[in-house]
């Protein structure tokens, strides 16, 4: 007899917000293509923590010209300055593909070690985990801040559209993770690597599967919350210029 998959309630995103309990120290996994909602997710949750430094490693994206990220400051460098706690990193092109992904290389490396080693009690978010990992070779810092980050009161938000292609240590240190609609096959048996006391593999997968375009899985770690399933606005109100720094 066929094992009997169990579709995931759904949840509105006003109850489910008010329920999750993401704490400093605690990381935070999202998995979904472009314009499934990822930054918008990341926008709603965000704000929760104290400094927020969100590690914009690819090109443009309207999402940080709305109303999530009116507030935060953009640098080219780090650090950023002592009154600024919520700022957006987004390292300077240079005049060849290699020459930028070096400097934003060298830009994200500084800033993971100074934040890890001297500071702690950041929330770094990666809007774009693969890319950092893989494109420009900062795997292993991230395995570092994602293994040891707990311990010096930092938090990780880590955006991606690959799960098959980033470090393992995204899954097993992930606190809360949202999934939002994949089609690639091996992508999905990757995230078998969650692990929940409420679902198996088998049944996340399945549900995975059954999503609607912008609708996502909320998975707690801890059980605290059974799996289910809900939708934000991904609406994107657009504001002025943003500052720089």
């Amino acid at each position: 007899m066929s094992e009997i998959i169990h579709r995931y309630p759904e949840v509105s995103w006003e109850r489910l917000s008010r329920q999750i309990q993401w704490k400093q120290g605690q990381h935070t996994l999202c998995v979904g293509g472009t314009g499934s909602g990822k930054s918008t997710l990341a926008g709603e949750l965000l704000p929760r923590r104290s400094h927020v430094a969100v590690c914009v490693s690819k090109g443009y994206d309207e999402i940080f010209d709305s109303k999530y990220y009116r507030d935060y400051i953009t640098y080219h460098d780090w650090p950023p300055k002592d009154k600024d706690n919520r700022v957006l990193v987004w390292p300077s092109n240079g005049k060849t593909t290699e020459e930028t992904r070096e400097i934003k290389r060298e830009v994200f490396a500084k800033m993971f070690d100074r934040i890890l080693l001297v500071t702690g009690g950041w929330c770094i978010s990666f809007d774009e985990v693969h890319y950092l990992s893989e494109s420009l070779r900062l795997s292993k810092h991230i395995v570092d801040l994602e293994e040891q980050g707990r311990s010096h009161h930092i938090s990780l938000w880590a955006n991606t559209q690959r799960p098959a292609g980033i470090p393992l240590a995204c899954y097993t240190n992930a606190s809360h993770a949202f999934f939002f609609l994949t089609q690639e096959d091996y992508d999905v048996r990757r995230l078998g690597s969650i692990r929940n006391r409420h679902t198996t593999a088998k049944e996340l997968k399945a549900n995975i599967e059954q999503l609607r375009l912008h609708e996502f899985i909320y998975i707690d770690r801890y059980g605290v919350i059974p799996p289910c399933r809900s939708i934000v606005n991904v609406k994107r109100p657009v504001t002025s210029s943003r500052k720089a720094s």
